[in-house]
């Protein structure tokens, strides 16, 4: 059994760099009682961080991010043409588009106030190989660039609206 559990804590570093880089994690078995003798009792194998938390089992993982657009079939076409996104779904009131292990999904609002409110909700942020030719593109497919390209010591980054108003930021690194 020791070596079963060795093995499972080796699979577990290889496979999680979260696990491989702590020295804080043991593999214990729960669910069974000390002294019983029951035959069938069940346990388990778990991954135990020392300082109590419990690895193995996500508590949430990020399904999607959700925008809201008056235009779905327009806005999914703004980031499949604009950023590369891969769309999984595209119907007049939802989609689903992906880029990397990131989904986001597109849902349609009559809000005709969407565009007008400049307000700062949620930005999405996107690495990008040439800030130049993405912020070309993007305002090509209706975007607005918010302030100048800055040109900062470790990469290019500019701030842009898309077109409802969502907040969308690029950076170049150096």
């Amino acid at each position: 059994m020791q070596f079963l559990l060795a093995l499972l804590l080796a699979i577990c570093k290889f496979s999680c760099p979260a696990v491989a880089n702590c020295n804080r994690f043991k593999l214990s078995k729960v669910g069974k009682k000390k002294g019983s003798r029951k035959r069938n009792s069940s346990s388990k194998v778990v991954l135990r961080h020392w300082g109590g938390r419990w690895w193995g089992m996500a508590a949430a993982t990020l399904r999607w991010v959700l925008q809201l657009h008056r235009d779905v079939p327009r806005a999914a076409r703004f980031y499949s043409e604009g950023l590369d996104f891969s769309v999984n779904v595209c119907t007049l009131r939802w989609a689903e588009l992906q880029s990397g292990p990131l989904k986001l999904a597109l849902m349609h609002t009559n809000d005709s106030n969407l565009a007008s409110q400049r307000v700062y909700s949620s930005m999405l942020s996107f690495t990008v190989p040439d800030i130049n030719s993405a912020v070309s593109k993007l305002m090509a497919l209706g975007a607005e660039l918010d302030g100048p390209i800055k040109y900062e010591i470790h990469g290019k980054v500019a701030a842009l609206r898309c077109i409802d108003g969502h907040m969308l930021g690029l950076y170049e690194p150096a």
